[in-house]
């Protein structure tokens, strides 16, 4: 994964060895790379058969499992998780929805009666990704509820979780959260070959040769 864009500068009695032209065009160079590389992300964008989940049913822990096989050669960059237009039925004290990712939850929907137990029904068999509380509860209110992977250090398992080619969510609900749909988006993102860094690397100190040589 290409993390950001190097720059070197080096420094001799506060002044710098390297022009601003050649700095400009080192500059121009990285950022032409870096932007190829994000032209060629992908985006996969995922939904499960039941929309909804049930609508998060208070009686019931979800879990939602679907392939996923990183392409060859590059890396998971970015996912986001969203809730569309959830909204808790009524307000009562303890209501809240648990979220975890998971490594292989089997694919498709699948439901679990707890009868509405509290605490997190898939606490321990994956890595929470967060919990959600409706301060208002009992009406739709337009609220998309999301969560952002990359923010929350979640990437790193991704990548690791969607090395069998699965991946999912599991969801608990401990009151009714009606909902409009459940989706992910995930980004991936070529990953540099050590060659092209280097070739990058070797491309600088050539600028910097050349500057030196027609200082003299």
């Amino acid at each position: 994964m290409f993390f950001g864009t190097p720059c070197v500068a080096i420094y001799f009695n506060t002044r710098p060895l390297i022009g601003k032209d050649v700095m400009n065009k080192f500059t121009i160079t990285i950022a032409s790379f870096v932007v190829a590389s994000f032209a060629n992300a992908g985006t996969f964008t995922f939904e499960p058969a039941d929309k909804d989940l049930a609508d998060l049913d208070h009686y019931y822990a979800s879990s939602w499992g679907f392939n996923f096989t990183v392409p060859t050669g590059e890396t998971i960059t970015g996912a986001e998780l969203t809730i569309k237009n959830i909204y808790d039925w009524t307000k009562e004290d303890d209501d809240i929805l648990h979220i975890n990712l998971m490594d292989n939850p089997g694919l498709g929907v699948k439901h679990f009666y707890d009868n509405q137990g509290g605490g997190d029904f898939f606490g321990g068999k994956g890595v929470k990704v967060g919990t959600w509380t409706d301060p208002i509860g009992g009406y739709a209110r337009n609220v998309d509820l999301k969560f952002d992977l990359g923010k929350l250090g979640l990437l790193n398992t991704m990548n690791q979780y969607a090395k069998d080619g699965q991946i999912g969510f599991g969801f608990d609900a401990d009151c009714h959260y009606f909902n409009d749909g459940v989706s992910v988006k995930i980004t991936t993102s070529p990953v540099p070959e050590p060659a092209t860094m280097t070739a990058l690397a070797l491309g600088g100190l050539g600028l910097l040769r050349r500057k030196r040589k027609s200082a003299k």
